[in-house]
């Protein structure tokens, strides 16, 4: 049987498919209501039973650029066909490396593409791990101001996002000897720290994972706000923002989808809400941040705790002063490089 909401919404898009951009309160207000419920657990079986059926497998792999880093390394552009499109990403390795060193998947922040400055040029993460850093669909990659790869595909913050570091990680696996496949962990800052929490929670070799403000749950309060705003046509400006304005709310607004589908949205972008999947994982966020409400954070949190997990498994970093830069974290970096130093050389602990 339809969820009471979800059918008085869908006769609601009905009648609103002609109106103009801005919706009124009163007429988003029940639309928002079944948007916004808390997701069954039907609901949160087919999402991952969706995550189950997508195909990453490479096709066509290519070593398109390899630059020279001084005396510590290497970076190569690289590419492969994943999902009918090619997609673009970086691969760094330092040099003097005694036999296999262990992976860490980058996920960067913005809508901007990503770009040599995401990746680790000095302490133990620059010298000691191989690093993969995925553009994402319809993405820039540069590694100097004048050259670029752009990678195909439609966007798709967030969700199809992991698809391309997914198969990204298995090019490298495949391709760049000194990768070590029994150590990789993850790393993200921003829409890159939700991207990497949802990686971690669906590739099991991911053995540990840290997030900087990356969002972990579409359906908090506070993006409801937000999306109540931009029904009124003011849609903010933040990372993937007007992706899931125009895919998700103007979508249900025109009646280009349902809520049901509308809902699957949000909830595989929601890493809060799979939670029990995800490997040991760090939270780093600030309760200033203007962009990423610490409310993700304290999401993720309550959920990690209400599960058990000890400070070997989660460890929550809330900082006063925070906002949305990593380095106004103050002793973030020397905690992350502890944890995935520690985690990647520790035993695999069964999920």
């Amino acid at each position: 049987m339809a969820h009471p909401r979800l059918a008085a919404a869908t006769c609601l898009l009905l009648a609103l498919g002609g109106c103009a951009h801005a919706m009124p309160a009163a007429r988003s207000r029940p639309l928002l209501d079944a948007l916004f419920a808390p997701p069954t657990a039907a609901e949160i079986a087919a999402v991952e039973a969706d995550w189950a059926a997508r195909d990453t497998r490479v096709h066509d792999f290519r070593v398109e650029h390899v630059v020279r880093d001084g005396a510590t390394g290497r970076t190569m552009v690289v590419s492969h066909v994943v999902d009918g499109a090619r997609h673009y990403g970086a691969v760094r390795v330092p040099d003097g490396a005694a036999g296999p060193l262990p992976v860490l998947v980058i996920g960067h922040g913005g809508d901007d593409g990503a770009t040599g400055y995401h990746f680790f040029h000095s302490g133990r993460l620059g010298r000691g791990f191989v690093q993969v850093l995925p553009s994402f669909r319809s993405e820039t990659l540069r590694l100097t101001p004048f050259r670029g790869w752009r990678s195909g595909g439609t966007p798709s913050p967030w969700d199809r996002d992991v698809d391309d570091a997914i198969a990204l990680l298995d090019a490298v696996l495949a391709h760049v000897p000194e990768a070590d496949s029994t150590r990789i962990a993850a790393f993200g800052r921003s829409r890159g720290g939700g991207v990497m929490l949802l990686m971690a929670i669906r590739d099991p070799r991911i053995k540990a994972v840290v997030s900087a403000v990356g969002p972990t749950d579409f359906l908090l309060p506070e993006v409801r706000r937000l999306a109540g705003r931009a029904l009124g046509s003011r849609v903010a400006r933040l990372p993937g923002a007007g992706y899931l304005a125009d895919s998700v709310l103007f979508a249900l607004r025109d009646g280009r989808t349902t809520v049901p589908q509308a809902r699957m949205q949000l909830l595989r972008r929601s890493p809060a809400w799979f939670a029990h999947r995800l490997p040991p994982a760090r939270g780093h966020y600030g309760a200033l941040d203007p962009k990423v409400s610490v409310a993700h954070g304290d999401r993720l949190n309550a959920v990690m705790r209400g599960m058990g997990r000890d400070t070997a498994a989660w460890q929550y970093h809330r900082y006063p002063q925070g906002r949305h830069r990593y380095s106004s974290f103050p002793g973030a970096m020397a905690r992350t490089e502890d944890f995935l130093v520690r985690a990647v050389n520790s035993p695999r602990v069964p999920r």
